[in-house]
């Protein structure tokens, strides 16, 4: 390879216009001809590994020298400023050094040209820079000792030709495109580490302003907000370095209002190198492919961008478009628009355990949620796909279908996300089901306070699509009523249970099964507030509504016996109270299996009941099975875990036994004050489990 310590090169005298063939112009002038972009960050850290890395490739280091490298990675990670430093930094090598922005064909033409007059003065007075271009080439493959940078290259077929015609030299790319480089060697760079990252933002504000230990703690947030991405982190550095704004206050800007935040940069910055441009450059890049392949990978990037950024799983992304959008794409198309977002670093694709999840760099995601017009209706669209999709994917019976919770749990951020994606009051109805029925769900997993949040999302959507008195009305205002109880505010409760019960019972008459549901709903609130006396009647009448709807071995019959059976131990006659929780037992079984969360809930209040009885040793196997299915069911620190365990303390005491309930205690009590708080104060008295409405779908109405 020719370096620099070779012989001098000089240009012979020609006349003007003039040309020489390219092989015979062995020397130029004896000035090395270079034309390279000075490096632009304000910091430039963490890169020295990757710094090192390309210049052993490119110098061999012991093995066949690498003359054709590729650089990539996603917008605004600095892949063309490392190129950028390599150059600089061993730009004593090369005699002829050149940049080229190459994102289209016509720049790489007009680039070239440029470097053919440049080594040739009277090239460029031909005036036709494709003669030029060829001429460079012809230069180029005839000489060695000579770097040309590609700049952002956006096709490998755009430089092809190109490549196929050098074999001697440097050339390095740089591109956004992970895709197949066909005999090239490449090197992906990714974000910036956490302490590079701190050290980028600390050395530009500190230039204005003392960086302290409290203003680190705000900057590590700001930072994991931008993901680590240098353009981002220098941009907002620069920005609060030209400002004399605190990390706090940039922090609470950016939190409030992202969009603001990815637009600002310094006077004297560089406008087009600002986030939101960054991703208006990709989108358009996204629009060309997707006119050229007929793909709908656009659409599918605002749709993922309406879900949470990270673990996005795959079988969340539906078959095809929503119906009502028209977006030409089939299912096999999803997986080459997927492709085409992978090629850009715009997404991450992961396969564990044949399954696949999905992840947005969160600058992005944010840039593309708060960037883009609300009212525009490609906007509309993905937030409709998004929404069907979500629907489509999340399980039905969330109470009950216990195998299905392990998908709710994965699908809840992404709930929560597209939630958070509409603007307040233009929600759709359908988002208020999907609501409703992630209020069953995290109900089910001891969330009480979450629930009551999602309830008064599902209310507010529900009753502004449907108006006062519709039947979804009142399963929403069910749903909120019951996360009341659940919080232990039962006297909130009692008033929405009785809306919803009188909008049932005008709509569907006074013996339809969801009169049933709101009825048993309105006792169990009376049972939570101490007057037990006011639930019975309520739940006989909701007892014989359901049996005579569904028959005498149906589930919903088990709960309604249940709810009527903890009204008589309230009552204080126990007697009564366990042939019901017999019964109830026994259906449940027999609909679930023995091992349903279900069935716990009916022995736990079996046993409560023999207790009350006085009847102890009755109650302790009972409440040990329901503890361990409680426990494979919720995990060990579930408030129902809580619950079963003081109960099986209790029944220790009982016998006699205080050296086996004291463990118990304690371990309730450590839930019990995680899950509601340090004010929470232990009890040994027997809990039934389950009779604050939170039983089953018969308590929770299914949307229709």
């Amino acid at each position: 390879m020719t370096t620099g310590n070779d012989s001098p090169i000089y240009a012979p005298r020609l006349e003007a216009g003039s040309l020489l063939p390219a092989r015979q112009v062995h020397v130029l002038s004896r000035e090395p001809v270079r034309r390279l972009e000075a490096p632009r960050a304000w910091q430039f850290v963490g890169r020295a590994r990757e710094v090192e890395r390309l210049r052993g490739l490119l110098a061999g280091d012991g093995v066949p020298v690498v003359v054709r490298q590729v650089v990539h990675g996603m917008g605004g990670v600095g892949k063309s400023e490392l190129v950028r430093h390599y150059a600089h930094a061993h730009q004593d090598r090369y005699p002829v050094a050149w940049w080229i922005t190459a994102d289209s064909p016509q720049n790489l033409q007009q680039g070239l040209a440029g470097l053919a007059g440049a080594i040739h003065p009277p090239v460029a007075l031909v005036g036709d820079a494709a003669r030029a271009a060829e001429w460079a080439l012809e230069w180029l493959q005839a000489h060695p000792g000579w770097l040309v940078v590609l700049d952002n290259v956006e096709d490998p077929g755009d430089v092809r030709e190109c490549l196929n015609r050098l074999s001697a030299g440097h050339v390095v790319i740089t591109t956004r495109r992970d895709v197949y480089w066909p005999n090239l060697a490449t090197l992906a760079l990714p974000v910036l580490g956490k302490r590079p990252a701190l050290e980028l933002m600390r050395g530009i504000i500190g230039q204005s302003q003392p960086v302290g230990p409290s203003e680190v703690a705000d900057l590590e947030v700001i930072a994991a907000e931008l993901g680590y991405l240098p353009l981002a982190l220098e941009q907002a550095a620069a920005y609060m370095h030209q400002q004399r704004c605190s990390p706090a206050r940039y922090l609470r800007q950016l939190q409030a209002q992202p969009a603001w935040a990815h637009a600002r940069f310094p006077h004297g910055g560089d406008a087009e190198r600002i986030m939101a441009r960054l991703w208006q450059r990709h989108l358009q890049a996204l629009q060309e492919q997707d006119r050229i392949d007929g793909l709908a990978s656009e659409h599918l990037l605002r749709v993922l961008a309406c879900y949470a950024p990270d673990d996005v799983p795959r079988t969340l992304l539906g078959d095809n478009p929503a119906d009502d959008q028209e977006v030409d794409a089939e299912e096999s198309d999803w997986e080459e628009a997927l492709g085409v977002l992978a090629s850009y670093s715009m997404i991450t694709r992961v396969e564990l355990d044949d399954a696949e999840t999905i992840s947005m760099h969160r600058l992005f995601h944010s840039v593309i949620r708060n960037g883009l017009d609300y009212d525009d209706p490609r906007q509309h669209a993905a937030r409709q796909s998004a929404l069907t999709w979500l629907e489509q994917a999340l399980p039905p019976d969330p109470d009950v279908n216990v195998d299905g919770w392990p998908v709710w749990r994965d699908l809840m951020p992404h709930l929560d996300a597209l939630t958070s994606c509409h603007r307040q009051g233009s929600e759709p109805p359908t988002l208020g089901k999907a609501l409703n029925h992630a209020v069953i769900f995290t109900l089910a997993q001891g969330q009480p306070q979450r629930a009551h949040h999602l309830a008064s999302q599902a209310l507010a959507i529900t009753e502004a699509a449907y108006g006062p008195d519709d039947p979804d009305v009142a399963t929403a205002l069910g749903n909120l009523a019951t996360s009341f109880c659940d919080l232990g505010q039962p006297g909130e409760a009692v008033p929405l249970f009785e809306r919803a019960l009188a909008i049932t019972e005008a709509a569907y008459g006074p013996d339809h099964p969801d009169v049933a549901i709101r009825l048993g709903n309105l006792a169990s609130s009376f049972r939570a507030l101490g007057r037990p006396g006011e639930a019975v009647p309520l739940e006989q009448r909701a007892l014989a509504i359901t049996e005579t709807a569904y028959g005498p071995d149906h589930p919903d019959v088990a709960i309604r016996l249940g709810n009527l059976a903890s009204s008589f131990c309230a009552l204080g006659r126990p007697g009564e109270a366990v042939p019901l929780f017999e019964r109830a037992l026994a259906i449940t079984e027999t609909a679930y299996g023995p091992d349903h969360p279900d069935v716990a809930i009916r022995l736990g209040n079996l046993a409560v009941s023999f207790c009350a009885l006085g009847r102890p040793g009755e109650a302790v196997p009972l409440e040990q099975r329901a503890l361990a299915i409680t426990e494979t069911a919720y995990g060990p620190d579930h408030p129902d875990v809580a619950t079963l365990l003081g109960n099986l303390a209790s029944s220790f005491r009982a016998l006699g036994r205080p050296g086996e309930a004291v463990p118990l205690e304690q371990r309730a009590l450590a839930i019990t004050e995680v899950a509601y708080g340090g004010s929470v104060q232990s009890t040994c008295n027997s809990v039934l489990i389950g009779s604050i409405e939170r039983l089953g779908p018969d308590d929770w109405p299914r949307e229709r």
